[in-house]
């Protein structure tokens, strides 16, 4: 699983949810297992095991075990939700339609929801694909949502995101009310990670209407010095 790849619609990188770090560990292992370029399998079956979530974030393994049971327990209730601006249609799906942990052998068993399989399969185009690697020291959930905002733009190695839209990302629209919590408790920490941990380098600055901070302006590009 060293050179896991994970492969989302650009539309699932821009959608609404919220998961805890290992909850998306987790997840981006199983989407690691799917050929992006296929239609999803009929079984649908996918696996992970303690030892192999053990190896892929630098875990003990006996914590693995604890982590797996209580991810998969919640996984099942998490959800995602979209927003077609043509349309104007607002959407809301699970990420899966069956999880299961198996105490005596230490490993999950997980079958996607067939709502999400669009975001995940079959994809030719408006797509983002990058290394479990590259995201698997990071720290918080909200680091990879950030590193995959960032890593969808790579070419241009520019981001504006606004305010609001970030927040109706992360699903925090009321938690840290004004910017200077916000900043300090999700922002900066997660570039500070991105910096340190990943091969993206990163600098960012606010952008303002008058006095009022209405978003964020982002400036990347890759390096390789955690290769």
């Amino acid at each position: 699983m060293d050179n896991a790849l994970v492969t989302k619609s650009n539309h699932l990188i821009e959608a609404g949810y919220k998961l805890t770090l290992n909850e998306q560990r987790l997840i981006l292992i199983f989407i690691s297992q799917l050929d992006s370029r296929k239609p999803l399998s009929k079984d649908n079956d996918f696996v992970i095991r303690a030892i192999d979530f053990s190896k892929m974030f630098n875990i003990p393994l006996n914590q693995s075990y604890e982590i797996l049971e209580d991810a998969a327990s919640r996984l099942y209730e998490r959800d995602i939700k979209t927003f077609d601006k043509i349309a104007k249609a607002r959407g809301r799906f699970r990420w899966v339609d069956a999880v299961k942990y198996w105490d005596g052998e230490a490993k999950v068993t997980l079958s996607f929801s067939r709502h999400i399989a669009p975001y995940l399969t079959f994809l030719h185009q408006q797509f983002t694909t990058y290394e479990v690697k590259q995201v698997s020291q990071l720290k918080t959930a909200y680091s990879i949502r950030f590193y995959e905002l960032l890593i969808q733009f790579i070419k241009t190695g520019e981001r504006y995101i606004s305010l609001n839209k970030l927040r109706d990302l992360f699903e925090i629209t009321k938690e840290y009310p004004r910017f200077f919590d916000f900043k300090k408790r999700i922002i900066t920490p997660s570039i500070n990670e991105i910096n340190l941990t990943t091969n993206l380098s990163v600098e960012w600055d606010v952008v303002k209407k008058g006095k009022i901070i209405t978003g964020l302006i982002f400036i990347f590009q890759e390096t390789y010095m955690n290769e």
